[in-house]
C-alpha cells in the first residue's frame, strides 16, 4: 500500500465531528431537574420563539415521583438571582444610585425594591429592582432554575445534560478525534464547552462522566 493510500485509511478510522454551528438552546425545550420537595426527577418543558435570545414560554414543571408541579404564571425562579437597582438621585440628580442584591431563589414574597443612599445628597430612596437571571452556563434548567438531575461530579467540575438528545451530542463531540467547524461559531454550543471538557488529557474522564449521567438517565426511562 502507498504512503498515501495509508494515510487516508488511518483517517478513515479516526472518528469525525462536524460542529454546524448547534446552539445550547436547541435542547433547552426539555431538561430534567431535581424536585425541590422530594429530590426525584423532575420533568421541565418549555417553548422559546427564537434560540437566541431565548426566553421561555409554557414552561411547566412536573415530578415524576410526588405532587410537585409548577407553571410560569407562578412566576417563580429557583436558582440564583441578581437584584439590579440603578436610578438618578429625585433630589440632587446624583448618577448612579445603584446597589446589586443576591438571592438564592426569586419567590413572588422576594423583595421589588431596595434602600440606597444617595453619596451626594444623604437622601435614603426605595428604588425598584429589575432581576437578572442566568439561564445558561450552569447545571440548572433554563426555565425555573432547579438545579439539574443529570449531572455528576468530573475532573473537579460538574458534568451535565439538559436531556437524552443533549448528551448524545456531546458524547459524540467529547468522542471525536477530528473535529471540525463549519460557519460562524461564535454561538456554537461547542465553541463555549469550557477547556476541561475539551482537553485531550481528560477525554476518557469525561466519557466516564456521561456514562454515569446515562445510567441516571436510565433511570427515569425505566
Amino acid at each position: 500500500m502507498t504512503p498515501c493510500g495509508l494515510t487516508m485509511m488511518l483517517v478513515q478510522e479516526q472518528s469525525r465531528y462536524v460542529d454546524r454551528g448547534v446552539l445550547l438552546t436547541a435542547f433547552a425545550g426539555t431538561a430534567f431537574s431535581v424536585c425541590p420537595n422530594c429530590s426525584g426527577p423532575v420533568l421541565v418543558t418549555n417553548s422559546s420563539k427564537y434560540a437566541f435570545p431565548f426566553r421561555p414560554k409554557n414552561a411547566r414543571a412536573t415530578c415524576l415521583r410526588c405532587s410537585f408541579q409548577r407553571s410560569e404564571s407562578k412566576g417563580e425562579w429557583f436558582g440564583p438571582v441578581n437584584g439590579i437597582v440603578k436610578s438618578r438621585c429625585r433630589n440632587c440628580g446624583f448618577k448612579w444610585l445603584k446597589k446589586t442584591v443576591r438571592f438564592e431563589a426569586l419567590r413572588s414574597e422576594s423583595p421589588r425594591s431596595a434602600l440606597v443612599p444617595c453619596p451626594s445628597c444623604g437622601l435614603v430612596e426605595d428604588i425598584g429592582m429589575r432581576f437578572r437571571i442566568q439561564r445558561f452556563g450552569s447545571a440548572i434548567d433554563p426555565a425555573f432554575g432547579l438545579p439539574l438531575w443529570l449531572q455528576v461530579p468530573c475532573c473537579g467540575h460538574v458534568l451535565w445534560a439538559f436531556n437524552k438528545e443533549h448528551l448524545a451530542k456531546l458524547r459524540q463531540y467529547t468522542a471525536a478525534d477530528l473535529r471540525e467547524r463549519i460557519g460562524v461559531m461564535h454561538w456554537s454550543m461547542f465553541s463555549r464547552l469550557p477547556a476541561w471538557m475539551t482537553s485531550a488529557k481528560n477525554r476518557d474522564a469525561v466519557l466516564k462522566g456521561m456514562g454515569r449521567i446515562e445510567e441516571k438517565l436510565k433511570s427515569i426511562e425505566t
